[in-house]
């Protein structure tokens, strides 16, 4: 079977270079970071408020047709899209949460049935409902159209990746070998409680310049390294080491923050890490751990300066493409992906691009995978 599968992934890069004169493994491209929204979806963002989400300009439009001819314009093979959710949630109602998230599950999975060549999903969750998120995991994980992983927050309603409370869904995604895509929100709002009326003012006390400027221009960043940090220090990655993590938009602030969590380990060692009793991680421990079980995307605008930094202490093997649409409008992504492409070719040859744009993200969404992380704890 394995020799069957590199026969086919040589046949298709060579159909693709074929088809394609120019910079032609560019539009072989698989997208790992792209999202959709369900009418039903939208309009109950809207109906809750949700009309600036983390500050953004508006809810996007968006549409299989619309998805797919982003995809011929930029040379993606296929997409996987997954939902993302305020960190709040979509509403007060628990329930409408979870109705939300099964008909948005439903409908990605139907779609990768109609098209499975051409999309995929990572299927969404009611959190911070632990019950009702262990029934969706084994909903989406039992379906004949499988979810290939599952889309967490940086915070689920206040709930970080190390937080004890998620334990119960990462054992679960962790015994199904699953993929977690992390995606970044705002930090939740500690200064109000989780009735908060009015989503703007909600956004607005989530952090400091929270009213001035977008969360995804720089706060993002900020929530996602602040909870793949709580993953890495609590121990919580190490527990549960069948979990493949990918991390958006290149690692974030997070490579800037790698030597600063190995030196306060060296240093100071186990105080900062007893506050989730998850055992103490060293030097190599997080190394370790962040070489081998986390992947990293390529949306936003990493080249020139942030894939170098990301590639420090990762790899050109844990690299994959994303495009982060249609929150990014289409036509903006367009551009970027533009400007991504020609970065990437600037630093790497086609050998590697191949490896990068597509061969990266089929090894993770196809390879079934051990956990070589030792003793889980």
């Amino acid at each position: 079977m394995v020799y069957i599968s590199l026969l086919v992934r040589c046949i298709v890069l060579h159909v693709c270079l074929a088809l394609y004169n120019v910079s032609a493994l560019a539009d072989c491209k698989i997208d790992v970071h792209a999202h959709f929204l369900t009418p039903t979806y939208r309009a109950a963002l809207l109906e809750n408020g949700h009309l600036h989400p983390d500050g953004m300009p508006a809810v996007p439009e968006w549409s299989p047709e619309a998805q797919l001819a982003f995809m011929e314009a930029n040379g993606i093979e296929k997409t996987i899209l997954s939902r993302v959710t305020p960190s709040m949630g979509v509403s007060h109602d628990a329930r409408e949460n979870q109705r939300l998230a099964r008909e948005s599950n439903d409908y990605a999975a139907n779609l990768k049935s109609s098209n499975p060549s051409k999309f995929g999903y990572f299927a969404c969750l009611p959190l911070p409902d632990i019950q009702a998120s262990l029934e969706e995991i084994e909903h989406v994980f039992s379906s004949p159209t499988r979810a290939d992983g599952v889309i967490l927050l940086s915070n689920n309603g206040g709930h970080y990746l190390g937080d004890p409370y998620l334990r119960p869904i990462l054992d679960a995604l962790n015994h199904r070998s699953a993929i977690v895509f992390v995606h970044p929100v705002s930090p939740y709002p500690q200064s109000h409680n989780a009735t908060c009326a009015n989503p703007s003012e909600c956004y607005a006390a989530s952090a400091p310049l929270a009213s001035v400027y977008p969360a995804p221009i720089f706060e993002y960043f900020f929530d996602s390294a602040r909870s793949f940090i709580d993953l890495i220090l609590s121990g919580t990655a190490r527990r549960f080491p069948e979990i493949r993590w990918i991390v958006t938009h290149c690692g974030g602030v997070l490579p800037a923050l790698i030597d600063r969590l190995v030196l306060f380990v060296d240093y100071f060692g186990g105080p900062f890490q007893e506050f989730r009793n998850g055992g103490k991680m060293g030097r190599e421990d997080i190394e370790r751990v962040v070489r081998e079980r986390f992947w990293f995307d390529l949306a936003g605008n990493p080249v020139p300066n942030l894939v170098d930094a990301l590639l420090r202490f990762s790899s050109k093997q844990r690299l994959l493409f994303g495009s982060d649409t249609p929150w990014t409008p289409y036509e903006a992504a367009a551009r970027v992906v533009r400007h991504v492409e020609k970065g990437m070719r600037e630093k790497f040859g086609e050998e590697d691009l191949q490896m990068i744009w597509r061969e990266n993200a089929l090894e993770l969404l196809g390879e079934e995978r051990s956990s070589g992380l030792g003793t889980v704890l």
